[in-house]
């Protein structure tokens, strides 16, 4: 069964910049890969950390964690890993046991991709 990137009612993709399209398809290879689905929280919407946030940019997503065992969010991490240049992405587990646990993924801060 092919496993899917799932997107949580009211996340908006308001703006899509290169970085933000190359962390998408890492989403999604990640979810085929692990076998099973991935949740993104957060795209352009939300409160972030001011206007030239990179989730406002189109340069950051949020992908839900805490309904993962450790050996899944292992799994997760080690695919983003190996599909995203650690020079041109920055990515963490923000929040960890507490029930806004996600992975944060971006185009790595003072960067510009490609």
């Amino acid at each position: 069964m092919d496993r899917v990137v799932i997107v949580k009612d009211g996340v908006l993709f308001t703006k899509i910049a290169p970085g933000g399209f190359r962390i998408l398809e890492a989403i999604t290879r990640t979810a085929r890969q692990v076998g099973f689905d991935l949740t993104i929280t957060s795209a352009c919407d939300g409160e972030h950390s001011g206007p030239n946030d990179p989730h406002h940019r189109g340069e950051a997503y949020d992908v839900r964690s805490h309904d993962l065992s450790d050996a899944q969010k292992s799994q997760v991490l080690s695919s983003l890993v190996a599909q995203l240049s650690p020079g041109s992405f920055f990515f963490f587990l923000e929040s960890p046991g507490t029930d806004n646990e996600h992975f944060h993924i971006q185009v790595k801060k003072g960067t510009v991709y490609p």
